[in-house]
């Protein structure tokens, strides 16, 4: 009978040793070896920089929109399509703030909670086609379709103050 006990307790040394062996494996794998995913912050105040891709929307003459002191107004123009190219670091797409806006704006492209695309600023009058990924957001992405969306924040032209009220619009989005 003391065989039997000393046995069982071996085995069950052994298995808890084992067990601790996986748990601190796994500890150390998730600490220092899982791929990070980095949350890209929204600044609370707009960008300095305007986005580099931006262009002049041509022959849109409109009046500024009408706002109450102190809000803003906002028109926007986009396609519900996006499409990445991981060789190039790029997306391509399309967002404008017409001329009639009355907001400065900053468009991210954002998966599953994950900005992969965050603009420079993009002011009244411009568009963009093409906008870079963020650092290593091609290393998150494989080949494919995705539901993603467009996080559009809106900056006070004057103050640089960043509005309360912010829109996501859902988009398709092709990676290659």
């Amino acid at each position: 009978m003391d065989k039997d006990k000393k046995t069982k307790s071996k085995i069950l040394i052994t298995l808890l040793i084992l067990i601790t062996v996986c748990c601190i494996a796994i500890t150390v794998w998730a600490v220092f070896f899982r791929s990070n995913t980095e949350t890209v912050l929204s600044p609370d105040r707009a960008p300095q920089k305007t986005e580099e891709n931006a262009e002049k929307i041509e022959n849109d003459n409109t009046e500024k929109m009408k706002a109450e002191e102190g809000g803003g107004a906002v028109s926007i123009t986009y396609s519900n399509e996006v499409m990445i190219d991981l060789n190039n670091k790029t997306a391509s797409l399309l967002f404008a703030n017409p001329p009639k806006s009355t907001q400065d704006m900053v468009i991210q492209i954002v998966i599953n909670d994950t900005e992969i695309v965050q603009s420079g600023l993009l002011k009244p009058g411009n568009q963009v086609t093409e906008l870079d990924l963020l650092d290593n957001a091609e290393k998150q992405l494989e080949k494919g379709g995705y539901d993603g969306k467009f996080r559009v924040l809106f900056y006070d032209p004057d103050s640089g103050q960043k509005a309360t009220v912010n829109t996501e619009i859902p988009i398709s989005i092709t990676v290659e």
